[in-house]
């Protein structure tokens, strides 16, 4: 504490010795603002293809996907909200933008895949 009055003191002496007037000082304590908390995210499946890469995640209660496209190195989807489907052989985890549909499947043999399909284009890659 000593410290920094001394120095304060001293900044003063220099800028009155500098033409500038002494004035009063006023000092002012501030707050850190409080760490928002961020909501936990939990990795539900992830994968690569040969031009994509996919992770699936929840993220609180929401379901979100992001999708890599390694070829044009873009983000296809950032946190993407999806709709997650179950059946009995596959889950599949759906979300669209612009006219963009994007689907995410993942079977009980563990094999992915990725389909993305849009005006005049239809991709779909998988993993084994």
């Amino acid at each position: 504490m000593t410290m920094k009055y001394a120095f304060l003191t001293s900044a003063l002496v220099v800028l009155s010795g500098l033409g500038f007037a002494p004035g009063l000082v006023v000092a002012q304590t501030v707050k850190k603002p409080a760490i928002t908390p961020t909501t936990a995210q939990t990795t539900v499946t992830n994968f690569q293809t040969p031009n994509y890469s996919v992770r699936v995640f929840r993220q609180g209660s929401q379901t979100r996907m992001n999708v890599y496209d390694k070829k044009t190195n873009k983000l296809q989807l950032n946190a993407a909200p999806v709709q997650v489907q179950n059946s009995d052989q596959q889950t599949s985890y759906t979300s669209s933008q612009g006219e963009q549909m994007f689907r995410i499947s993942v079977d009980q043999s563990g094999n992915k895949s990725v389909e993305i399909n849009g005006p005049g284009q239809v991709i779909q890659e998988t993993t084994n």
